[in-house]
């Protein structure tokens, strides 16, 4: 009976051995794979062969934690890329016009200018300084977007009279580019919580953005927790929805439009805010602006 009993402890003492000698060289295996994957920096995931519950439970955590670092990684690449790209074009927006008015000031000193062409002259210059007032404007109007960010308590905002208000705002230079406007509003308010002043900016920001980037028909439409803005734009598939309300960002490579590409930021960042949703997507040949008021 001592005998069988010590045979049958030795033989779970082998397999307990055995076991922990498996897990170690399991355990050594994972540690030299991760340091490979650490230092060739790939998108490798960690994999075991192993029964063992523990470890399996350990590799799937290491591999959400890998799978974190590299989403940092790619998010910090990608704010560099958006702040050099930030530094250059608004480089380009201050400057340019800047720049044309001083060489038509230089012009303007020629004696040899007759009255008209000094006139013209003139007004291209005021032009310029008037273009450069609104880029400055504009980055005036994010800086304090952003300092803040402690929205006031939130109070009842009629989203009907807002939208009513800014298309009114609106209507002479929607007007003067020859723009189609379609307004689905229900007869009765409807009323949600959130700031007056910050929803009204939001609005007036989508809606310039309309008439400086889009063309032809404009649609509104006003439902309880949402409102809808879609219009024309020239070369739709070029739009990039994904980095639309990214700061800087323009679709127009050559920035004809003198944006600076921040409307479309501070809706995002005024939205946040307040708890509220935005994002935008294309149907067809409309891009269509969606705020979802929570």
């Amino acid at each position: 009976m001592i005998i069988a009993i010590c045979i049958m402890l030795g033989i779970a003492l082998a397999v307990c051995l055995s076991a922990i000698y498996m897990r170690k060289r399991e355990v050594r295996k994972l540690n030299l794979a991760l340091l490979a994957i650490l230092e060739t920096d790939t998108n490798s995931r960690l994999t075991t062969a192993t029964a063992d519950g523990d470890i399996a439970q350990f590799v799937a955590t290491v591999n959400i934690l890998l799978e974190r670092d590299r989403q940092r990684t790619f998010e910090a690449a990608r704010a560099e890329a958006n702040l050099k790209r930030a530094v250059t074009n608004i480089s380009h927006d201050l400057r340019t016009p800047l720049t044309a008015a001083k060489g038509y000031l230089q012009m303007l000193e020629s004696p040899a200018l007759d009255e008209e062409t000094r006139a013209k002259y003139l007004q291209i210059v005021q032009e310029r300084l008037a273009t450069q007032t609104t880029l400055m404007d504009s980055l005036f109007e994010f800086a304090q977007v952003l300092e803040g960010r402690e929205m006031p308590t939130a109070e009842d905002v009629n989203l009907c009279n807002i939208v009513r208000d800014v298309l009114s705002a609106n209507y002479v230079q929607l007007e003067e580019r020859g723009f189609e406007v379609d307004v689905d509003m229900p007869d009765s308010d409807i009323i949600c919580k959130g700031n007056k002043d910050a929803a009204e900016r939001i609005l007036q920001n989508l809606v310039r953005n309309v008439y400086v980037h889009g063309k032809e028909y404009l649609r509104i439409a006003v439902a309880d927790g949402a409102i809808e803005i879609a219009n024309k734009v020239e070369n739709i598939h070029e739009v990039d929805t994904s980095q639309l309300f990214d700061r800087f960002y323009t679709a127009d490579a050559a920035r004809t439009n003198k944006s600076t590409g921040l409307g479309l930021a501070i809706v995002k960042e005024l939205a946040t805010q307040m708890g509220w949703g935005v994002s935008a997507k294309v149907v067809g040949e409309l891009l269509v602006f969606k705020i979802l008021i929570k």
